[in-house]
């Protein structure tokens, strides 16, 4: 065999190992996806138009927080634990206001998928619909659900709480088991 053939040999093992190593560092910090529709609670939500209880603001994100770009705003309400933050977060540029919603705005809740972070591997749970109020309609992203890191550090699979959500009449009070976010 030829020097030539040889180098040629090494040099295509190079390539297809570099090859190897990208995809499998790309599959390794790749935000992954799962549908959760399936799931208790988003379950018994599913393609159901609910009013919001309590005043509601859209927001677009400098950084995203899901990748559904058919779904280009987040929905955050007074109830939800990230609402404190909010003029902090509008100030600093991480979030632009685009509409204030009152009490009584409709929500169809279309589908629930869990984004898990690559990098991070924290799992964030979002539930996709269509905001409706005053003949204008927004398609959005409302984050719901948390992980007790106490519960699934002890291996318990039901670990998942949720906080009360602008639909919802009470906080409910029971933990449920999510399946983690798949590869692809």
């Amino acid at each position: 065999m030829s020097v030539k053939k040889t180098m040629g040999i090494i040099i295509g093992i190079g390539i297809a190992g570099l090859l190897v190593f990208g995809l499998f560092l790309y599959a390794t910090i790749k935000t992954k996806s799962t549908g959760i529709s399936r799931y208790s609670p988003y379950k018994e939500w599913m393609d159901k138009t609910v009013q919001l209880d309590q005043e509601a603001v859209l927001l677009t994100e400098k950084v995203r927080l899901f990748d559904d770009r058919t779904y280009p705003y987040l929905l955050l309400d007074s109830l939800h634990p990230d609402w404190p933050y909010l003029a902090e977060r509008i100030k600093l540029g991480d979030y632009i206001l685009v509409a204030k919603l009152p009490a009584g705005a409709a929500f169809h809740i279309e589908k629930a998928v869990q984004y898990t972070g690559g990098v991070s591997g924290s799992s964030t749970p979002f539930v996709f619909g269509t905001v409706s109020y005053g003949g204008k309609s927004y398609k959005a992203g409302y984050q719901w659900g948390t992980m007790n890191i106490g519960k699934f550090m002890d291996k318990v699979k039901a670990c998942w709480q949720f906080h009360r959500a602008p639909w919802q009449t009470e906080t409910d009070t029971v933990f449920y088991e999510l399946p983690e976010a798949r590869w692809w």
